[in-house]
């Protein structure tokens, strides 16, 4: 299935596989009055970026490679949870140079280069590869395999003449290994999850998300992973998941609200899904530049609370996670 029909449209709704392109070409995209715009004009309007989390006992690590047009954008963290030490790099390019991100779902190779530093991601026959290098010497190298998770994968209508493709998988294993602040080589192993979001599309000029990201082995030794969302894929659907051993269950709409100052509450619709959410240390970003600008936070976070699947309770006990809340004008 090539995510775009024929018509110049979108399909829309969630999808039980991973479209096999998405060919923009055949997109058309018209302003609100109704012309249609080409080259350039076009191009600035789509966003696109990846960003993948790896959780290795008490550390995580984000990595991202956005490419939103006006400008690419790359980072780069390694929390460790027992310390409090961070190591951390980002950089902006202006007009997206020496930033490649290649959206295609099946078959993908991106890369974001700026001041020595090269973080590259690819993707090949259900395999993830992510790697980050300063001057030439390999930082982090992770070999994530899909296979055997359903992924979340839909396109939803944005506005009045948009839309956006996401597609989230999480609780991957990997291979590999990082280098952390103190200079020692940490080696992922079993237990080490992996959560991947690919997000494209023609996003509304003012966006505004709150996101919830989390996984972990429970007490069964079960790996459980959550998908939670709101202000984004809500208008045909939304993109909020359970993942069990890898099988993914849809949840209803969520609600997030901020009970103090590093206390957020998570609840659904059919209140089947309550979760507090407490937080600590964050990546924050805050660009006013009147035309464009964006204001970020993501917190390293422990989730507690439970979900109702089919009668029985999954039980989250202080796990690592992601909340993440975002402003965005472009």
């Amino acid at each position: 299935m090539d995510l775009i029909r024929p018509n110049g449209q979108p399909n829309y709704g969630r999808f039980s596989q991973l479209p096999n392109h998405i060919d923009l070409s055949k997109y058309e995209y018209k302003t609100p009055y109704g012309k249609t715009l080409n080259g350039w004009r076009k191009r600035l309007k789509y966003k696109k970026f990846k960003f993948c989390c790896i959780q290795h006992e008490h550390y995580t690590i984000g990595l991202a490679i956005a490419d939103i047009a006006w400008a690419g954008h790359g980072f780069v963290y390694v929390y460790d949870h027992l310390t409090n030490d961070v190591l951390e790099w980002n950089s902006i390019n202006f007009l997206s140079r020496n930033t490649v991100l290649d959206e295609q779902p099946l078959f993908n190779q991106s890369h974001f280069i700026k001041s020595g530093v090269q973080l590259d991601i690819q993707h090949a026959n259900g395999v993830r590869y992510i790697q980050m290098s300063k001057h030439g010497e390999l930082k982090l190298s992770a070999r994530v395999f899909c296979a055997g998770t359903d992924p979340l994968s839909m396109c939803s209508p944005t506005g009045i003449n948009g839309w956006t493709y996401t597609q989230k998988l999480t609780t991957l294993g990997c291979e590999g290994f990082f280098i952390n602040k103190q200079g020692k080589t940490i080696q992922f192993h079993e237990r080490t999850f992996v959560s991947l979001d690919d997000t494209c599309g023609f996003l509304r000029p003012e966006t505004a998300w709150f996101w919830l990201s989390c996984n972990f082995w429970d007490s069964q030794n079960r790996r459980i992973g959550i998908n939670l969302a709101s202000g984004v894929n809500e208008s045909f659907g939304n993109e909020n998941c359970l993942w069990v051993n890898g099988s993914l269950y849809p949840l209803a709409d969520v609600l997030f609200q901020q009970q103090g100052d590093n206390l957020w509450s998570i609840s659904s619709l059919d209140n089947t899904l309550n979760l507090m959410v407490s937080t600590g240390w964050r990546r924050y970003e805050n660009l006013n530049l009147r035309l464009v600008g964006s204001q970020f936070s993501q917190w390293q976070a422990k989730v507690s609370g439970t979900i109702l699947k089919d009668g029985e309770e999954i039980v989250f006990l202080n796990e690592y996670g992601l909340l993440e809340q975002h402003y965005a004008k472009w």
